[in-house]
């Protein structure tokens, strides 16, 4: 099973960096402009700051709870990213929002960004913010550190820490129900970890919908990132943005497709 098909039930607990801020949503509207935009997935956050746009994500629980609706404009299309056919040339943006840390690095990161040159105009633009694993990683000593009092980053930016840490110690491929075994086996009272960190329960227990799950996540650091863009990619920024937690491991890629 894939968390995804309940993952909309804990929609309204999610915060930064899981979800985008003020801050990410104008700067990916100002990268991509005005034109017609192809959104991978149906945040819905980036929805509605544009005019024309397709969105695309393969779980219909998502689209059905998370998407805002369709318009004469904007439709959400139920598809795989790497095998749905969009017609070349149609979009003057392809953006997303941690999209691409949902496949697999390196082959199907870089399989999705070749398929978004092809769907981009000449001269358009990608932009997507990244989860990116920083250089010298997080430590087991420094996550138990940081839940040793009171947090100062929220529940769901730790979260991603753990999944970094593992990324590091395992490569930059994480399946879902690794990081939560090995959050229950750093910290197995929960009602502790609360009573300590000040992070809600209820919030600390949205972890659970990994339980199960199928799905890996990809967090590849820097030079992981750059291996995978295609060769033909130009113009292109690594541009951090924001002050939310753990915002100085998101920065979003942008490149440009030649004229």
């Amino acid at each position: 099973m894939s968390h995804w098909q309940r993952y909309h039930t804990r929609w309204s607990l999610i915060q930064p960096p899981l979800r985008p801020d003020p801050d990410v949503i104008n700067a990916v509207k100002t990268y991509a402009g005005q034109g017609q935009t192809l959104l991978l997935g149906v945040t819905p956050e980036l929805a509605d700051p544009f005019d024309h746009l397709d969105a695309v994500d393969r779980n219909p629980a998502m689209i059905k709870n998370v998407w805002p609706g369709d318009t004469m404009r904007k439709r959400a299309i139920e598809g795989n990213w790497l095998e749905i056919e969009l017609p070349p040339c149609a979009y003057a943006a392809v953006i997303g929002d941690g999209s691409l840390n949902n496949l697999a690095w390196r082959s199907e990161i870089a399989r999705m960004l070749e398929r978004a040159m092809q769907w981009l105009r000449p001269g358009g633009r990608f932009a997507c913010r990244l989860f990116e694993r920083p250089a010298a990683g997080f430590s087991r000593r420094q996550l138990q550190r940081g839940a040793s009092e009171t947090a100062g980053i929220n529940f769901h930016a730790f979260k991603w820490q753990v999944a970094m840490h593992l990324a590091q110690e395992r490569g930059a491929n994480v399946p879902v129900a690794s990081i939560l075994q090995s959050f229950n086996e750093l910290f197995p009272d929960r009602d502790e970890l609360s009573r300590t960190t000040g992070w809600p329960r209820q919030v600390i227990d949205t972890i659970d919908v990994y339980q199960g799950s199928h799905i890996s996540y990809s967090f590849p650091d820097r030079r992981e990132f750059i291996e995978a863009l295609p060769q033909d990619a130009i113009d292109v920024t690594f541009t951090p943005c924001g002050s939310y937690d753990l915002a100085a491991c998101c920065p979003i890629l942008t490149f440009q497709k030649p004229d």
